[in-house]
């Protein structure tokens, strides 16, 4: 062979083995796609076969079809040739790592963040359904501060009644007289109430609980689905009818209803079991329109009472606010 053939084929080998090792390099991205819906109203089965319902309550009445929440799944070692892959696929998010799993955090710590928002979502989730139903509110105090004492709960702010923490936004600064109700008594505080850390709760008549122990999920998207299931558990009535309806959104413990990442992701795994109705938080409205598939309604939501009031209208035939 020629000197010149010998340097040819020397080149080629090196160009493919170089594109190999490229290839097969773990890059600087996650990949993330459809992940595991789940039955808010229905049972979960643990590692050890014991069955869990997710929402149950002592007050309960039967449900029927199905209300799903969904959630992705992270592919958190890519290559560059897995990465090419899922891009032209089209069913993965190709994204930097660092958004996902922030490089000054340990994954222990990333861990505990999700572990904490899921937690906080069942909690906001039941604060929310409870405010739908018109249960009554009170601000207990959580730590102590300015002279007000853990479990106080604010009866009046300046003579005015409060029942929301946006109620206080006009005694934010300075120091306010403030009636609370403690041991039983009605005391008057002179307080700085920046000082003294509040929460909102109502009182739940129901005796809801949310058993998630079979479940392997995390963050705060599940919110919206899980206050649905509990507004249809205590409440006559089916909400969903006999359809099949899945959907994601945080929620806060008023009803507010806030955007969510992997929303396209969660349209096709949604797909997938043949969801008819999907609901989607407003600011993500573009992106689940741009992966649904023409048979499924995706119902644009704002508030708690917005789903409510659309899966009403969709199970009595009418017509809903749409993305």
């Amino acid at each position: 062979m020629k000197r010149r053939g010998i340097t040819v084929l020397i080149g080629a080998a090196l160009v493919a083995l170089l594109t190999w090792q490229s290839l097969t390099m773990d890059v600087a991205y996650v990949a993330m796609g459809p992940g595991p819906t789940e039955n808010v109203l229905g049972v979960t089965v643990d590692e050890d076969d014991v069955e869990h319902q997710i929402i149950t309550a002592d007050t309960a009445y039967e449900t029927s079809g199905e209300l799903r929440l969904t959630t992705v799944r992270v592919v958190q070692s890519v290559t560059l040739a897995e990465a090419l892959g899922y891009w032209v696929s089209g069913e993965h998010a190709i994204i930097p790592r660092d958004l996902i799993y922030p490089p000054d955090q340990t994954q222990e710590e990333i861990s505990a963040e999700q572990e904490a928002d899921w937690v906080e979502s069942q909690s906001n989730a039941e604060q929310a359904a409870l405010a739908y139903l018109d249960q009554p509110a009170e601000l207990r105090v959580i730590a102590d501060g300015g002279g007000l004492l853990e479990g106080d709960v604010l009866l009046q702010v300046a003579g005015t009644d409060i029942e929301a923490l946006t109620d206080l936004k006009d005694f934010a600064e300075g120091e306010t007289e403030v009636t609370v109700g403690r041991d039983g008594e009605q005391i008057t505080v002179v307080t700085a109430l920046g000082e003294a850390e509040l929460e909102l709760t109502r009182e739940d008549p129901f005796g809801i609980e949310i058993d998630t122990e079979a479940l392997n999920i995390g963050g705060p998207s599940a919110g919206l689905i899980f206050a649905l299931g509990i507004v249809d558990t205590v409440t006559e009535g089916a909400l969903v009818g006999d359809l099949v309806v899945a959907g994601t959104g945080e929620i806060d413990a008023q009803g507010n209803v806030g955007g969510i990442g992997g929303v396209q992701q969660k349209i096709r795994a949604s797909a997938e079991i043949g969801v008819e109705v999907f609901l989607s938080p407003a600011s993500n409205c573009a992106d689940a329109v741009s992966v649904a598939p023409e048979n499924m309604t995706i119902v644009k939501v704002e508030t708690l009472a917005d789903a409510v009031v659309a899966l009403e209208a969709i199970t009595a035939g009418e017509s809903v606010t749409t993305c």
